[in-house]
């Protein structure tokens, strides 16, 4: 592979826009898209571009790893300060469990109209279930909504 080839598959691993890393590469851009197709083509071009993806997400593994950590290491810090507000305490530990699956059910939406009292036990735990589900349903929403 020669060195504009290298610069290509660099280009292309940034832009995954063949004719503009033709461009990039040093292609006359009158022939950068029959240029950049006929590189996609080619075994080695191909095999040179998935190892600097692979590497381009390995880098942004790392940084969201240790991102996430910071964040933990951030909250963690919250709940042990002294002079934090207890809200900012409850709060960061809501959110640590929170993110680690292990949410804290929402009070306000549980709009029970049952007397709680006047369940048997088997109806109680029906009722939590169902409850526990209803949270369940409206987190994977709320995670389904930011993913979009």
């Amino acid at each position: 592979m020669n060195q504009r080839q290298e610069l290509f598959c660099f280009e292309y691993a940034h832009s995954l826009n063949a004719t503009e890393a033709a461009i990039k590469a040093g292609y006359a851009e009158t022939s950068a898209y029959s240029i950049g197709h006929e590189n996609l083509r080619k075994p080695e071009i191909q095999c040179r571009i998935t190892e600097l993806l692979d590497e381009r997400r390995a880098e942004q593994q790392r940084r969201f790893i240790n991102a996430a950590d910071a964040a933990i290491a951030t909250l963690e810090s919250i709940m042990a300060d002294a002079a934090a507000t207890p809200s900012a305490r409850v709060a960061a530990a809501n959110s640590l469990l929170d993110r680690g699956g292990h949410a804290v059910i929402n009070k306000s939406l549980i709009k029970a109209k049952v007397n709680v009292n006047e369940l048997t036990n088997e109806q109680r735990a029906e009722r939590i279930s169902y409850l526990l589900g209803q949270a369940r349903s409206r987190r994977a929403d709320a995670d389904t909504d930011g993913d979009a």
